[in-house]
């Protein structure tokens, strides 16, 4: 408006600001370096804790205010779901100590080409690790075993397997096998999945961090991609019943004697696992 002839008093009122404003220098931005890292680390229906502890490292010591701050002048905020709560929800045999409830079920997908896409899942209960994604266009009882054995084999056998009463998990095959591996089957209520809700949530967020961003060109490229997020879920992406530690550093620090069983689950992990000192 100065520019065009108007006087800067003028102007001034117009626009609402002290007088004194066109003869400052212009601040620097102290956050742009942060809005540059939490704009890389942005993923649809991301909250702003979980940029927090992508990018804490980074930028210690970072206050999660602050990292609130710049995410909504971003306007990088997720909308609220309300979920209804159900009664009589609770969970049969719920693990209390690592490798002693692992949590199996299928989520569905499909390629550009067309191919139809089935994935299985294992999860530890306990730790929130992710043991196994086996994807392909057919997964019966005799695959769903094949998945299992190298799992028992270098883990040791599961006290019990959870899962819904599809045909892959109550087939005479697989029974037959955990009950040799010194294992046994759990399965939930029919039409109660949240009493296998470690693997709906698991599902859930395969959904929205990789299956709703990934685009599969085929089948050998939704195997390589999702290996590849297996990885990622386990080693680098925090999660937040781990008080946003991923779950193989969770799982390394339960075995060395640095986190306490009782503190593992959703309860929180000890104070001293939320810091950069521990190493991965």
């Amino acid at each position: 408006m100065m520019a065009d002839g108007v006087k800067a008093k003028r102007a001034c009122w117009i626009m609402g600001v002290s007088t004194a404003e066109p003869y400052r220098a212009p601040s620097a931005d102290k956050d742009g370096s942060l809005r540059e890292a939490l704009q890389k680390v942005w993923r649809p229906n991301m909250g702003y804790r979980m940029a927090w502890a992508l990018v804490r490292d980074g930028f210690a010591p970072l206050n999660l205010k602050r990292v609130h701050r710049v995410w909504r002048e971003m306007r990088l905020s997720r909308a609220r779901r309300h979920r209804k709560k159900r009664a009589g929800n609770a969970v049969p045999l719920r693990a209390e100590a690592p490798n002693q409830v692992w949590c199996v079920d299928f989520i569905h997908d499909s390629c550009l080409n067309g191919t139809k896409l089935k994935i299985l899942s294992v999860v530890d209960e306990f730790t929130r690790e992710c043991l196994a994604l086996e994807l392909d266009t057919r997964l019966n009882a005799a695959r769903v075993r094949d998945v299992l054995a190298p799992l028992i084999e270098d883990r040791g056998a599961p006290g019990f397997v959870r899962s819904d009463n599809g045909s892959e998990f109550v087939a005479r095959l697989l029974a037959v096998f955990l009950s040799e591996s010194g294992s046994g089957s759990c399965f939930i209520a029919p039409g109660s999945p949240w009493q296998n809700g470690f693997a709906e949530s698991f599902h859930s967020t395969l959904r929205r961090d990789h299956l709703d961003v990934e685009a599969f060109a085929n089948l050998a490229d939704a195997q390589v991609k999702t290996a590849l997020y297996r990885r990622y879920y386990n080693e680098e992406r925090p999660h937040s019943s781990l008080r946003y530690v991923p779950p193989a550093r969770a799982c390394r620090a339960l075995e060395s004697g640095r986190a306490s069983p009782s503190l593992l689950p959703a309860l929180g992990m000890p104070n001293s696992l939320s810091t950069p000192e521990v190493s991965s």
